[in-house]
Order: C-alpha cells, then sequence, then structure tokens
C-alpha cells in the first residue's frame, strides 16, 4: 500500500515554495510583503546584530557626550550631549543599516540565492528588501540612541529631534547599499567584520570621534569623499555646525549610486547562477 512521505520545509524553501508564480505575469514588487515579514524577525530583531549596532554607539555616546562637563553648553539650537548623541546617532545607523545589508552574505551560504532563483522575487524586489531592512536595522540604533540622550540631558529645540533623524536615515540608504554590495562580493559572515572594520574608518573620517582639525592633512583632504562624512555633516548642520554644503549629497548619493549598480549586478550573477 503506497505511503506519503511528508518533509518539513526550512524558512527559506518554505517562503520559495509559498512565492512561486501561480500566473505567468508577476506583478512589481511581488513576494515583498511576505519576504519583509519573514526576514524582519530575522535579522532586524536578531540579538547578535543589535548587539553590535546599539551597544557600541551607545557606550561611545556616554564616554563622548553624557559623561563630558561641557554636555550642557548650547551650540546653536541644541546642547554638546546632543550634538554627540546624533553624531554616534549617525555613526550606529550606517553600521546597523551597513550589517543588515550585510546579512546576504549569510543568506548566500544558506542557499538562499538558490531558493530565490525559483521564486517570482525580481532582483529588484529582493534589493528594495534589503534597503528596507537595512533602514529599519539604522531605525532601531537611532531610537536607541536617542532614548539614552533623552534620559542623560540630551536637549534641543523641537524640529532637531525630527528633522534630523529624517536625514540621517535618508543617507542610510547609502549604508544599506554598501552592506548589500560587501554581501555579494564576499560569501558567508566575513562581510560582517569587513563592515564593522571600514565603519571605525569612516566614523574617524567623519569626525564622529575626533575633530578633523586633529588628523594629519592626507586625512583631512581625503575625509570629505569617505561614505559617512556625508552623512554626520547632515546630522549635525541643524543644529548650527556651520553652512550647509551641496557635497554632502554628492557625497550619499554617488556612493549610494555606485554600491547600488554593484550590488544589483552581483544579485542578478548570484540568482542566474542559483
Amino acid at each position: 500500500m503506497p505511503t506519503t512521505t511528508h518533509t518539513e520545509l526550512g524558512p527559506h524553501e518554505a517562503i520559495a515554495s509559498a512565492a512561486r508564480p501561480q500566473h505567468l505575469r508577476v506583478k512589481p514588487l511581488q513576494g515583498l510583503g511576505s519576504l519583509f515579514r519573514h526576514q524582519f524577525r530575522h535579522t532586524v530583531l536578531y540579538p547578535g546584530l543589535i548587539g553590535f549596532s546599539v551597544g557600541l554607539p551607545l557606550v561611545m555616546y556616554f564616554m563622548f557626550g553624557a559623561s563630558q562637563s561641557y554636555s550642557t553648553q548650547w551650540i546653536g539650537h541644541a546642547n554638546v550631549a546632543c550634538a554627540v548623541m546624533f553624531g554616534m546617532g549617525a555613526y550606529g545607523a550606517f553600521l546597523g543599516a551597513a550589517s543588515m545589508g550585510a546579512q546576504v552574505g549569510v543568506e548566500r551560504g544558506q542557499g538562499w540565492s538558490r531558493q530565490l532563483a525559483l521564486t517570482p522575487v525580481s532582483v529588484h524586489t529582493n534589493f528594495v528588501l534589503k534597503i528596507l531592512l537595512a533602514l529599519c536595522g539604522a531605525l532601531l540604533s537611532l531610537l536607541a540612541l536617542m532614548a539614552a540622550g533623552a534620559m542623560t540631558g540630551a536637549h534641543a529645540q523641537g524640529h532637531i529631534w525630527v528633522v534630523v533623524p529624517l536625514l540621517i536615515l535618508a543617507g542610510c540608504v547609502c549604508a544599506g547599499t554598501m552592506g548589500i554590495m560587501a554581501g555579494y562580493l564576499v560569501r558567508s559572515d566575513a562581510a560582517y567584520s569587513i563592515i564593522g572594520g571600514v565603519s571605525v574608518i569612516f566614523g574617524f573620517l567623519a569626525g564622529a570621534f575626533l575633530p578633523l582639525d586633529l588628523m594629519p592633512h592626507f586625512f583631512r583632504v581625503i575625509a570629505p569623499y569617505t561614505p559617512l562624512h556625508g552623512i554626520y555633516s547632515l546630522s549635525q548642520w541643524p543644529m548650527g555646525s556651520g553652512e550647509f554644503n551641496w557635497l554632502w549629497l554628492v557625497n550619499i548619493a554617488a556612493w549610494t549610486a555606485v554600491c547600488s549598480v554593484v550590488a544589483i549586478w552581483r544579485m542578478r550573477r548570484d540568482t542566474a547562477r542559483g
């Protein structure tokens, strides 16, 4: 008498099975909602990533902002503690977004690209998904810094608490694309190490940890062309830190464009090979 064997599907296989095309016509961004709900739980809420992208900026804020004697001094529309808070927030959001993007390196090692090739999910849909997850990671880190700052003496005029986070999140699209690119250029969790290392270097070159005026001439020259410089500068400008510079936006746009092109190109190759 014939018997039927039931095989339990893993999370990736289950999504692939559910997302297999039932019609020949594929809708734009098809499968985005279900993929987002699934991966949000397994990436953005993953304790290891939260500790890395939230814990480190918090420690630096308490070291350089909340615990300093000058933290209550005002520098325009906010006090020093608030400026440091948003500076570390920009760094933490960049790190969080890039780390979320780099998650694709682990997924590729688990065979996710091969499963994705069986679904109607397009490369562009997958790219949008990763950017949304990256922004969620950035927002989580930023909210943690803002909550800590609000409880430890960070003060600013009302509009600063809205404008600065929005500017940081918009800039973190760049960080997300960079993380995705790293995840597709380097397989497995090595992408995390790369992102963590370069983020610290970019933080120094942005002036987040040390004023650029104190750095050697060579580093002051290359600093404006590094990825975090534009985001960090935008985070400080609304509080009264100097005049607006359009090169900050050019910096963010250029890095976003380059990283997006490379990431999508690698996505296409990886999915086709899968």
